[in-house]
């Protein structure tokens, strides 16, 4: 499930629509989004407060089936470090790398942004 940033709903459908229409081959800029579900566990709570800090930040859903997502571009590897390692283990986080879902995004893409903490 992917997400585009929060600009005002009408500019990121039109976002969305060009991007299908003409698909770039070449990415604007290297970000990697968060997408993670409720789950019981006192991290939920600090998972939720450090995802809404970010002006990405979009849920959808709500109770047991809503879904939060925060984008981060290279700059924000610091802040993207200390959510992945509260929601890296739960079976509804997901991991896209520029709005696309990747295999091994967890294994192999999402380390390489750890270069940016050196």
């Amino acid at each position: 499930m992917s997400r585009w940033q929060n600009r005002g709903k009408q500019e990121a459908e039109e976002e969305k629509l060009q991007s299908i229409l003409h698909p770039d081959t070449t990415a604007k800029a290297f970000k990697i989004t968060l997408e993670f579900g409720s789950k019981s566990t006192p991290k939920y709570r600090k998972a939720v407060d450090l995802a809404r800090r970010m002006p990405s930040y979009t849920e959808e859903g709500e109770g047991e089936w809503i879904r939060h997502s925060a984008t981060y571009m290279p700059e924000d590897v610091e802040e993207l470090f200390e959510l992945f390692n509260l929601v890296h283990e739960w079976d509804s986080t997901e991991v896209l790398i520029n709005h696309k879902k990747i295999p091994y995004a967890h294994q192999l893409w999402l380390p390489l942004m750890w270069f940016y903490r050196i």
